[in-house]
């Protein structure tokens, strides 16, 4: 179900590429379709004019390219029993987003990062989902960039 334009909410320019670059990242993987043409559609139709497109297309071709890298990572940040796999689709381009941001974008704060993509998660997820995606992601940058969440 589409939401009515007026009454969709108003995202910051960074908020809204983020969101865009996971939504395009889930679609990579439910259609297998290629990730340059998935962008430039997302980038063409989906993306607001405010929102800063290489950034965006940054996000998912990198997170796209680094996929194996990132879920050996963040399988080793989950519970023995939990894989990369077994979680929802969304919730892993999620993760893969956030992981890949924390890995290579960092001229930006670690706490700032982990909180936009907490807040991204609890848009799609109820407590729980975004409880998980919040320790997943704190326990990843805290190995990543030490000392930057003690703060």
């Amino acid at each position: 179900m589409e939401v009515a334009d007026d009454i969709q909410p108003e995202l910051k320019p960074a908020a809204a590429v983020r969101l865009a670059a996971v939504q395009a990242l889930f679609q990579i993987e439910q259609s297998g379709d290629d990730v340059g043409k998935i962008a430039m559609q997302f980038i063409a139709h989906r993306l607001p004019e405010n929102a800063d497109a290489d950034l965006f297309e940054s996000l998912v071709k990198g997170t796209a390219a680094a996929m194996p890298v990132l879920d050996q990572q963040i399988g080793e940040a989950l519970k023995s029993g939990w894989t990369v796999q077994r979680l929802d689709p969304t919730l892993r381009a999620i993760l893969r987003c956030g992981l890949f941001e924390l890995s290579h974008r960092t001229h930006e704060p670690a706490r700032l990062l982990l909180d936009h993509y907490v807040d991204l998660a609890g848009s799609f997820f109820p407590d729980k989902e975004t409880a998980f995606a919040n320790a997943v992601l704190d326990r990843l940058a805290r190995d990543i960039r030490p000392g930057q969440l003690n703060a």
